[in-house]
Formats: structure tokens, C-alpha cells, sequence
């Protein structure tokens, strides 16, 4: 995984203090303290989160935990935006939008209770306090144990979130948890006529290649000797060769699609069938690829 990264050529000290997002996540990585109502809009969140600000996390952890905690941040404004309507609001899989952040709390929980967080009885077991304060408690805390962790920790390995058996060290689980909580503030922002926000480049990028990680335990059938080269264009894309056993010996096919519209078909959100992709060599071994890499979604 890639452990930090420049934008557009500036240092990372002279983008965070540029950028409205990665003020946010870093004021929730260095300490969230006690959730409250949430404020009104992302600007408001930033600010009341910097006054709380405590010693900055290791270096190490915070570039990792960087990807969760702005997509926490952002769905943190988005549920504070819905009417009580819009909680209400149908979304597949899940019901509605409170189903669908009582399913996102509850698959934080597995990552939580690594870190110590109360889980049912605890901080989730308030039955009686609203699903978004139930959901921010639980991520802030969340945050707030990585913050005060060491770099040793991200290699405990974690249960992944999924209908497929998987762990993999706290570092991938902590880009898996960004990979769904903006997944469904996406889901959320479909339900409620907002349009689709997808994580900035350089996030897209981790979440692509924690998923082609994931792709040849999905292969269904005996896995084959060979390999795949996967071009993934746009933001956040990139170049990888994707062993499909462990004794791959050439590369049987190039394939090719757009780095977000791929993020989007792991999530489960692209039906496989209508994915927009090009491939050179092996045509059956390219569908079948895409065919898998939409089972890796966080639905279950």
C-alpha cells in the first residue's frame, strides 16, 4: 500500500493546510472527543473539530487512517443535512437509509472492538440514541484509539467486511472501512437526489489495490497459471499485474476501465454484466474477472 502522497506536486504539510477534507479527517485522527449534534455543514465540522485538536498521530498510522477519516467526515455532514424524511428514505439491500447506517456501524464494529471500542451494551447498544450518533460515537472512537496507536498495530490482522471469509492486516481493513462508508454516502446521496462524490485520487487509487488484492481468492473454479495486467484509467488509477495463483508463469490478458467506475463495480454497484472494461488476450478470463471483482462488496 501506498503509505503517503503528493498532490499536484505540493508537500503533504502544504496540501493538509489547503484543503478544507483533510483538515477535517486529521481534527478526527487526533481526537475526536465526545460526538454532538453534528453542525450543519463540512466548514463547521472542520472548525469546531480543530479547537479540539491534541497531539498529532504517528506518521505511519495517520497517512493510513487518513482515507476513513475523511470519508467519515463527509458522511458525518451528509446524515446532518437529511430531513427526518429522508431517514426514512428507500435504499436497496438495506431498507432505508437507517438500515443502512445501522449495517455501516455494524461492520465498523468488527475493526472497533479490535481497537477496544465498546461494541453491543456499549457505544452500540444505545438503542435509544439516533443511528447517526450511535454511527459517529463509534467511528470517532474508532479514530481516536488509532491516533494514540503505533505503527505496529496496523499489522494485526482483522476479520474483512463481506459475505466472503477474509482477514487481512488493520492497515487494508482500514481502506476497506473507507471504501464502504463512502460507498454508502453515495447510496445515500442516490437516495436523497444528491449527487455522487467519490473519494479524491490518490484514495481511489488504495481502494483499487486493496481490492485487486482481494480478486484472485474470488476467482471461481481451479486457478490458473497466469497472470493479468490491470490498467485502471482516470483518477486515482494505475498499473497492476494481478498473480491468479501462485505459480503464474505469463500474463494471459490486459484489461482495462475507468479507476472509479472499477471502485464502484467492487462495491457491488455496477452490475457486472454492463461494466464498461477492454481486454486484450484471454476473453473468457477477463469476464470472468469482472464477474468476481463484483462479489467483493460490503453488503451481506
Amino acid at each position: 500500500m501506498t503509505e503517503s502522497f503528493s498532490f499536484d506536486g505540493w508537500s503533504h504539510g502544504d496540501h493538509v493546510a489547503s484543503c478544507p477534507g483533510c483538515e477535517a479527517a486529521i481534527a478526527l485522527l487526533d481526537g475526536p472527543g465526545t460526538a454532538v449534534e453534528p453542525p450543519p455543514t463540512l466548514r463547521e465540522a472542520v472548525l469546531s473539530r480543530a479547537r479540539r485538536r491534541r497531539g498529532p498521530a504517528a506518521a505511519g498510522v495517520a497517512s493510513v487512517a487518513l482515507p476513513y477519516a475523511e470519508q467519515v467526515a463527509f458522511m458525518d455532514g451528509l446524515l446532518a443535512e437529511l430531513s427526518t424524511p429522508q431517514w426514512e428514505a428507500p435504499i436497496d439491500r438495506h431498507g432505508t437509509v437507517r438500515g443502512l447506517v445501522e449495517h455501516l456501524a455494524a461492520n465498523d464494529a468488527t475493526v472497533a472492538g479490535l481497537m477496544g471500542v465498546p461494541g453491543e451494551g456499549g457505544l452500540m447498544g444505545r438503542a435509544a440514541t439516533p443511528p447517526h450518533r450511535r454511527w459517529r460515537d463509534q467511528a470517532g472512537a474508532l479514530l481516536e484509539r488509532l491516533s494514540a496507536g503505533s505503527e505496529v498495530l496496523l499489522g494485526v490482522e482483522v476479520a474483512l467486511a463481506g459475505t466472503r471469509p477474509a482477514r487481512a492486516p488493520l492497515r487494508q481493513a482500514l481502506v476497506q472501512r473507507a471504501f464502504e462508508t463512502w460507498t454508502h454516502a453515495d447510496d445515500i446521496r442516490a437516495a436523497t437526489g444528491r449527487p455522487p462524490s467519490p473519494p479524491r485520487p490518490e484514495h481511489v487509487h488504495r481502494i483499487a489495490e486493496f481490492g485487486l488484492a482481494l480478486l484472485p481468492r474470488a476467482m471461481k473454479g481451479p486457478r490458473r497459471a497466469v497472470s493479468a495486467t490491470v490498467v485502471l484509467t482516470g483518477p486515482g488509477g494505475g498499473t497492476w499485474t494481478v498473480p491468479l495463483s501462485p505459480a503464474s508463469d505469463h500474463v494471459a490478458v490486459l484489461l482495462s476501465a475507468d479507476a472509479v467506475g472499477f471502485c464502484r463495480l467492487l462495491a457491488g454497484r455496477w452490475p457486472p454484466g454492463s461494466f464498461p472494461y477492454a481486454a486484450e488476450g484471454d476473453p473468457v478470463l477477463a469476464r470472468d474477472m469482472i464477474t468476481a471483482a463484483a462479489t467483493l462488496g460490503c453488503d451481506r
